[in-house]
């Protein structure tokens, strides 16, 4: 396998059609500007203009064309813009709301694939698809599935979303998961709480009852599941006709981690188990997003990254940010050669296998008209199309070297767990935020003090695969499993150190509290059990035992959301006062291990009051006592800015070090030699070619604004 980076090519799809002429013109400019391969773009609905007849003259004519300027493609496939006859044909294979009213698709979002007549219809498309592609020897790869969804790219005059699907083929797939769950109705009738007759007369929950949760819970597990099977579908229809090419699918840009499953949000971790490569929408200055945040970028990336490794895959990038991001009314930020290069680059550096960058064109027709392309919307190129081509260059020229490269092992994780985003159509709360921000915050610690951090699913620590790391972090992780609750239990007798806060385990799977908070008898873990919580704007946590590394006796941890505590014997270091002073800040030894418990909720902290709020100064001291070291020292002009990434490459050594300001900085990184020691010698700038001294450890540079330094040792 080679590097791959590619821009997309979505002719006719987002521009009108083009003619062989203009075709032609446009892929020789994409090769002259330094890239070697072109993602192409395949609607079901183009391609199927009457039932049965198949029409591939314009993927044939971007698969020729390609071949002959010598572009090697990969195709993105979309079942989801699906044919305009497929409602007549198939009435009932509409989507349904949860309100009952039925989709007419409009372009998109085609209809609902668990109608058999429709999947049938749908795989003879793929079958055909994938026998006409294969027959080019230029196509490199598949994605089968941009940015899964159980139903895409619908917009409602309202805002509201609607929840989906619950039209009769929906109801009957969920209906058979539930026999497959519960065996018989009294089981299922015992865990719902209900009094059906039978199974068969179940039907789904469109909303929140007061006194109900399993039912719910149930939904949105089924959905989770159905989207995972029905990408693997995806790829054993391609994969039977076409068993050489790898195939791909991503994720929207904030990953499942920013999604709510009530949506039809996946679980990152388990899509990435069913395809060669995994991967995410990257769109740092995406019309939707509040801020540029380069700590946000950098989490997103890692993401993806975790979620591929945690099912032994790698991941690319399906779509990275060409131009400026625009929707509707509202026009980001711009995009300027020296973004999209450094995005680039970050992608890189945080183990990226490939890169789609997305779009050539500008999007010429609907709400993001005038967004994201890469060049002119005359074609003609712009001075982002050619940094993104020399960018291109580069990594071609290492693409072994970069294929190989994997960052140094993490010793912390923090936890994703997917349990508690379920919980939030319960807690009726449309919103992630209160769970992504909560991770974001302490990633940002962790980004803040340069230390290598992998995000790890709920089912990893279910099945005992976090016994690799030092420090596991659970931040708002209200709702356990059994399983993981042993998989916790685990993970610190075998010497991990946990730190969870408020409501941690207060809630079971299957929708009850348990005697006592955490749940499964995790109170031994963590040395007590959860006494008592309020929710606060603010909370202070008052310092009173000084044996974390950082802390002194009268600092104060400022929480947020939740303030709580323990009734406790163990290590009382922090104490709030509701009521009285209450033991909130508790070091627990169990086994070989400890549980730190902070009784606030410590990432939302981080994030909504940074460094004030004392949280870094507390994470930092347990990674101390954990022997968790930071992999470097960074000085620079701007602190906050610079972002260093280590990565080894079979023998080799690579530094990444990123500029994300757009001041020049000088900037001194100080490897760690008790994590990579580089010792003496020089580092060559695969960018500009250039080299540095390196003594001791240590390199000095000065770089300008949106500057990426990639570094080689030793060449």
């Amino acid at each position: 396998m080679s590097f791959p980076v590619s821009v997309w090519y979505g002719v006719g799809s987002v521009t009108p059609p083009f003619d062989e002429e203009v075709v032609r013109r446009d892929l020789g400019r994409i090769r002259d500007a330094g890239f070697r391969y072109v993602r192409g773009w395949v609607n079901w609905r183009d391609t199927e203009p009457r039932p049965g007849e198949y029409d591939f003259s314009g993927v044939e004519l971007l698969l020729r064309v390609a071949g002959e300027v010598g572009l090697r493609v990969i195709l993105q496939v979309y079942l989801e813009f699906a044919p305009d006859w497929l409602p007549k044909l198939h009435p009932d294979s509409l989507y349904v709301s949860e309100s009952g009213s039925q989709v007419m698709p409009q372009g998109s979002p085609g209809v609902c694939l668990d109608h058999p007549g429709v999947r049938a219809r749908a795989e003879e498309f793929l079958r055909r698809l994938a026998q006409t592609v294969v027959r080019y020897p230029n196509f490199y790869a598949w994605d089968l599935w941009s940015e899964p969804n159980v139903i895409q790219w619908i917009y409602q005059p309202t805002g509201w979303r609607g929840l989906y699907c619950y039209c009769e083929h929906s109801k009957r797939r969920f209906r058979d998961w539930l026999r497959l769950t519960y065996g018989d109705v009294k089981a299922l009738n015992r865990a719902w709480h209900r009094s059906y007759l039978d199974i068969g007369d179940v039907e789904p929950p469109r909303f929140v009852s007061l006194h109900f949760a399993r039912d719910n819970l149930d939904w949105l597990t089924f959905n989770i599941a159905k989207l995972r099977e029905d990408l693997e579908w995806r790829v054993k229809v391609v994969k039977s006709v076409d068993k050489e090419h790898p195939v791909a699918s991503h994720s929207h840009g904030g990953t499942s981690v920013f999604g709510n499953p009530l949506f039809g949000e996946p679980d990152d971790w388990e899509m990435a188990g069913v395809v060669d490569y995994w991967g995410t929408s990257f769109y740092p200055k995406h019309a939707g997003r509040v801020k540029v945040d380069h700590v946000l970028d950098a989490l997103v990336l890692d993401i993806a990254r975790s979620a591929a490794a945690a099912n032994g895959r790698q991941y690319w990038i399906g779509e990275l940010q060409a131009g400026q991001g625009i929707g509707g009314f509202k026009a980001a930020e711009p995009v300027t050669p020296e973004d999209v290069a450094l995005w680039m680059w970050q992608a890189v550096a945080h183990e990226a296998k490939g890169i789609n960058i997305y779009h050539w064109y500008p999007m010429m027709l609907g709400y993001e008209s005038g967004g994201y392309g890469l060049v002119n919307p005359d074609g003609s190129l712009t001075d982002r199309a050619r940094r993104a081509g020399e960018a291109a260059k580069v990594i071609y020229e290492y693409g072994d070297l970069f294929l190989r490269a994997r960052l140094i092992n993490s010793e912390v994780a923090i936890l994703y767990n997917i349990e508690t985003y379920k919980w939030l159509w319960i807690a009726q709360r449309h919103s992630s935020d209160l769970l992504s921000r909560a991770i974001l915050g302490v990633y940002r610690v962790l980004f803040n003090g340069n230390y290598n951090v992998d995000v790890v699913s709920i089912r990893q620590v279910e099945g005992g695969d976090v016994g690799r790391y030092k420090v596991l972090i659970a931040p708002t992780s209200l709702v356990l499993t059994p399983q993981s609750a042993s998989g916790i239990r685990r993970f610190v007798n075998g010497g991990g150190y946990l730190i969870a806060d408020s409501r941690f385990g207060s809630i079971k799977s299957d929708g009850y509290i348990d005697s006592s908070t955490p749940a499964y008898g995790l109170s031994d873990v963590l040395g007590g059990f959860e006494e008592g919580y309020v929710s606060v704007e603010r909370a202070e946590l008052r310092v009173i035992n000084p044996s974390i590394p950082g802390l002194s006796i009268g600092d104060l941890i400022t929480g947020v959301n939740y303030v709580s505590w323990l009734n406790t014997k163990a290590q009382v270091i922090g104490v709030s006062n509701v009521n009285g002073t209450r033991n909130s800040i508790v070091v627990n030894d169990y086994g070989n291990g400890k549980a730190i418990y902070v009784g606030t909720s410590i990432g939302l902290a981080y994030e909504n009051l940074g460094p004030g709020s004392g949280v870094d100064k507390l994470i930092y001291g347990v990674l101390n006592i954990a022997k968790v070291q930071p992999y470097a020292e960074v000085d620079s002009t701007t602190p906050g800015y610079v972002e260093v990434r280590l990565l080894r490459s079979g023998g080799d050594n690579l530094i990444f070090v990123i500029n994300h300001s757009h001041s020049d900085q000088v900037v001194r990184v100080r490897v760690n030699p008790a994590v990579l020691n580089m010792g003496n010698g020089t580092v060559k700038d695969l960018v500009t070619g250039l080299s540095v001294g390196m003594s001791s450890n240590t390199i000095q540079l000065k770089l300008r604004g949106r500057q990426v330094f990639v570094g080689l040792v030793g060449a």
